[in-house]
Order: C-alpha cells, then structure tokens, then sequence
C-alpha cells in the first residue's frame, strides 16, 4: 500500500544545505544536497509512518531515486524553516544519485534572481554554523515521496521501504528532518566575503520587515480584541436589563393573580357570611333530545309518559344495551320532574 511521507520530524547532523560558488545563469543558483541514508533507520519517524523509522535499502534507492529529477524544493517561512510548505516552490532537482559513502544525493538549483531572500537566509544562516559552530542554525532538507512500506523483520519499530516515488523536498533547519545527516549545499559566483556583507545586509532588512509585520498584527489584534470585549460588554449589559425587566414583569403579573384571587376569596367569604348560596343549574335533556341521539323524530303524542317512550323506544330497533340506556335515562328524568 501506497503512502506519503514527509522527513520532518528530528534534527539532522554535521552536513548543511550550501550552494555553488559559481553560475552560467542569472536565475540559477547551483545546489547540492544528501536526501537520506541508505541500507540504515531513519533518526526519527517521518510524517505518515505511524511513528516507526524508515530504512530504504541500496537496491530500492538504485530503482526508485531517479524519480526525484525533475521535482522541486520547497521552504517554509512562515513557520520559521521548519516544515514543509509545497506550494512555495523555489529550486528544481536536475541530478539524483547515490555517493560510495552510503547518502542518496540529488543537486540542482534555485531560483536566486527570483528568491534573492532565500539564497541570503541560507548563507547568513549556514555561515553562523561554519563560525560559530550553532548547528541549531544548520540547513538540511527532507523529502518527500509515494512509498509501498512493510514491516521489518528484525525490528518492529521499523517499516522497510519496498518502492517509492519522490515527489519533491524541503529545505529546513536541521533539527526538523528525520533524516540527521541529510545535507544542503549552495555556492555563489561572488567572493566569500562580498557574498556574506550582502546576505547578511538582505537579511537584516528581511527581519526588520518581519518585526514590522508582526507588530502591525499585534497591534490589529489587540484593537480587534478591545472591540470584541467592548461589544461583549454591551451585549452582556443588554441582556442583564432584559433578564432584569422579565423578572419585574414577571413579578408584576405573579402579584396580580395573587390579588385577583384574594378578591375573589374574599368576595366569596362576604356572600356566604350573608347567607347566599347559588343553586347550581341542573341540565336534564326531554324525552325528545334523548330519542334525537339515536336519529329518532318524536311524534305527537309519542312518550308523554314512561310506559309510552319505553314503546317508542323499542319500535326503533336499537339493540337491547341502547334500549335499556335509554329507557333507565328516561325513568330518571321523569323522577326528577
């Protein structure tokens, strides 16, 4: 099974990103660079391996390196050269190969003319290194590649790459590679010191600029987060006054009830220390509502008394529970009149 993985994830050893001294075009800045160690794991997990290393062997890097000509570099600025960014593409692989010395090589070169910023990042950079030494400063890069993985025989942590296809590369700080000792070289056609006043000038104004934009940001931020705290504000007040508001009202109608029903109980207290009382109405149906139910039309003369509504009844060819309903229905009314 196919999966992509990226080299970012640990950081990588003495070799650095450099570039060439000398150039036949203006836009091309000559590169040279180790993408990873063969026939040995990876210093750390890349992204897409589930946590374990990689090992690419001899015989695979022989097959499958040719697939990275042609593919490009990348560089992360805006988290700092420390991952990957593929679409902001800066140089092209021309070469792939493999050194006697165990490292997968490809060379190349940058758009220099077009990223003037790039190629000043990397020499300021790489020539804190070769002065001073601060290997947390050194470039390196990390691929990235399509591989068909399975898992080690002899370590589980291990996933041996089986085929792969390279599909471009980053240039990064060292320390974010999985590979330790991948490398990134570079050259330029102008004496070593010349070279570095200029890089080191460029990126100045490079970080002068940066400085610039993060406090425009900070400060955007900081009055897009009073204005959200002063709208808050408001919208909290607002809300206050309305909850406030629902209670009184609330409270108001609460203690209108209260009153109507004191009224009324007190109405009711006077009427029956006066001695009226209220008979309730009593609702009996006529013989004649009670035979309409059942779609029957009474007659002159039919059911003026008992005997004679229990005849009309039983001409009606109801069923023996409706007929006695009925006839018990009628007895009462007529008892009560």
């Amino acid at each position: 099974m196919l999966k992509t993985l990226k080299m970012s994830t640990e950081k990588l050893k003495a070799k650095s990103f450099q570039l060439a001294d000398t150039s036949d075009h203006p836009n091309k800045v000559s590169f040279k660079c180790a993408l990873f160690a063969v026939d040995q794991p990876s210093d750390g997990s890349p992204m897409g391996a589930g946590g374990k290393k990689i090992r690419i062997s001899s015989s695979v890097c022989d097959q499958y390196l040719q697939t990275f000509v042609g593919m490009a570099f990348n560089i992360d600025y805006v988290n700092g050269m420390t991952d990957h960014d593929p679409r902001f593409k800066v140089a092209v692989i021309e070469k792939a190969y493999r050194s006697m010395d165990g490292f997968a090589w490809v060379d190349g070169y940058v758009y220099g003319k077009d990223f003037p910023d790039v190629i000043a990042t990397i020499r300021y950079y790489n020539g804190l290194v070769e002065k001073y030494g601060w290997t947390e400063y050194q470039f390196g890069a990390s691929l990235e590649m399509t591989a068909s993985v399975q898992n080690a025989t002899d370590d589980e942590n291990i996933l041996d790459v089986m085929e792969f296809c390279g599909t471009g590369a980053a240039i990064l700080f060292a320390e974010s590679a999985a590979f330790k000792t991948t490398s990134f070289a570079a050259k330029n056609d102008k004496p070593n010191e010349e070279v570095s006043d200029m890089d080191e000038k460029v990126l100045k104004e490079l970080l002068e600029g940066f400085k610039s934009d993060i406090a425009a940001s900070i400060t955007e931020v900081k009055t897009e987060v009073g204005a959200i705290k002063t709208e808050l504000e408001s919208v909290k007040a607002t809300k206050e006054a309305e909850d406030k508001k629902n209670e009184e009202d609330q409270a108001a109608a609460d203690l209108k009830a209260a009153k109507d029903e004191a009224e009324a109980l007190k109405q009711e207290l006077a009427d029956l220390k006066a001695g009226k009382t209220t008979e309730p109405e009593r609702k009996t149906a006529t013989a004649a509502q009670l035979l309409a139910k059942f779609g029957k039309t009474m007659g002159e003369g039919e059911g003026e008394d008992h005997a004679s509504f229990c005849a009309t009844v039983d001409k009606m060819g109801l069923d023996s529970v409706q007929s006695l309903t009925l006839k018990l229905k009628h007895k009462e009314i007529s008892n009560q009149q």
